[in-house]
């Protein structure tokens, strides 16, 4: 019998006027979920939109069995369709998402946008998300190292987001976890670009539960951000096998 799924999140304002991130952890006993959403748009639009997607993305789970791509999709659909309802102008309420949910020894998630989950397993990198962007393409052209994209002049440029007619979120898993401790990140674009892959496992590999892994990538960007730095939102969820 697998212990339960524990988790933490948080979520920091920066330099920005306002918090347009969202984040949400639910546990429903045979099923824990996760989700970070980070509005685009501004004037209040985008933390609508980020709320909206934390709502629908965090009760896909609770019926208590492993969602199906199918429900997973209907929930980003959902999501999506209010959020247009609401929306002033194209341009107004817009966010990335991305959500995971863990039911035993499986694991399933999803993401639209930048928003990005890292899986790590025997203090390793083991999974991760691609963003849905401008910067992301260019990796796979060759044109940069992934490590480049937080630097790379396009990187703000999305072409997948939640609040646009045509979305397209993409959905893995469902993954079998093996044997022993799984860590998951799940994160804003204001704060992978803050810390380097490297440096989130050295922290977890140094951290006990979630909360302290989470504190200790928060420090380290707290000590890089300058006057204008981004929103940056985070959850961690630890799960033994």
């Amino acid at each position: 019998m697998r212990e339960r799924a524990v988790g933490y999140g948080y979520s920091c304002q920066g330099g920005r006027p306002e918090n347009e991130d969202s984040y949400g952890l639910a546990d429903y006993g045979d099923n824990y979920c996760a989700v970070v959403a980070d509005g685009l748009g501004g004037h209040g639009g985008g933390k609508q939109a980020s709320q909206t997607a934390v709502r629908f993305l965090s009760a896909c789970g609770e019926r208590g069995t492993l969602p199906t791509e199918e429900e997973i999709y209907r929930a980003f659909a959902a999501a999506n369709e209010e959020i247009l309802e609401k929306r002033r102008d194209e341009n107004h309420m817009k966010t990335t998402a991305v959500y995971l949910c863990i039911h035993g020894d499986q694991a399933i998630w999803a993401h639209i946008g930048d928003s990005r989950l890292y899986h790590f397993a025997k203090e390793s990198l083991c999974d991760y998300t691609l963003d849905h962007s401008v910067s992301q393409m260019a990796v796979a052209l060759g044109e940069i190292r992934r490590e480049e994209i937080p630097g790379h002049c396009d990187r703000s440029r999305l072409l997948r987001v939640l609040g646009d007619e045509k979305f397209k979120p993409e959905i893995h898993g469902p993954a079998r976890l093996q044997p022993g401790r799984h860590a998951f990140l799940l994160c804003s674009d204001g704060f992978w670009e803050s810390v380097t892959e490297e440096e989130i496992l050295l922290d977890l590999c140094k951290s006990p539960s979630p909360a302290e892994w989470l504190k200790s990538l928060y420090l380290r960007i707290m000590e890089r951000q300058g006057e204008e730095h981004d929103n940056h939102t985070a959850v961690a969820v630890f799960v033994e096998i």
